[in-house]
């Protein structure tokens, strides 16, 4: 850090990153043959896992989450040294915390099909591909850009837009999180619409 290297040595470590709040460093690292979280080269998590990576800090500085394999084979995300209950086979990524720093949620995949999951739910929709979720500003809505079926689209806690588009960019919502950007091209046609986000709760 700043041409300073740890003390501490590891077997492995992967990427770090600093805390927001803090500024300190974290990384995964590997003891033996079992990974954990390391803050400016101590020990940050207790727990150890078959694999560790991908930690992203809330906005606040104040959790810390983590892409985690508890068994081998096994994928989900760690809040705090704490995993969800719901386990995904083949990769989980894109984790993102909501701006109140409370709620998690993160693209999972099994097979050929994408998941949405948010604080250790999963949708029940599954898709061709899907993109990095978006909370809105107040922290209630999540929306994400999905395809389905060769179409693109925008899901909204679970709801599918009722365009099936032939391009679709990252929704955007309001800052009273009352609406939500939609932009997509349909049938040789670009369009951006701003839509009630009530919409997507009929």
């Amino acid at each position: 850090m700043d041409g300073v290297a740890w003390n501490q040595i590891f077997a492995c470590v992967w990427e770090p990153v600093f805390n927001p709040k803090t500024q300190t460093v974290v990384a995964p690292v590997r003891i033996g043959s079992q990974w954990t979280l390391a803050e400016n080269g101590n020990i940050l998590w207790d727990r150890r896992f078959v694999q560790v990576w991908k930690q992203t800090f809330s906005p606040d500085g104040e959790k810390l989450a983590a892409v985690v394999a508890p068994k081998y084979g096994l994928w989900t995300v760690a809040v705090d040294a704490i995993p969800w209950k719901t386990t995904f086979r083949d990769m989980v990524t894109d984790t993102v915390f909501s701006p109140d720093s409370r709620r998690v949620a993160a693209l999972a995949k099994e097979g050929p099909l994408w998941k949405v999951a948010v604080d250790g739910a999963v949708w029940s929709s599954t898709f061709d591909m899907a993109w990095k979720p978006v909370f809105s500003p107040d922290s209630t809505r999540l929306a994400a850009r999905v395809e389905k079926d060769g179409k693109y689209t925008v899901a909204v806690d679970d709801r599918l837009w009722s365009h099936a588009c032939d391009a679709v960019w990252d929704p955007v919502f309001s800052p009273d999180s009352r609406k939500i950007l939609l932009t997509s091209i349909e049938g040789g046609t670009y369009y951006r619409r701003v839509v009630p986000v009530s919409e997507f709760t009929r």
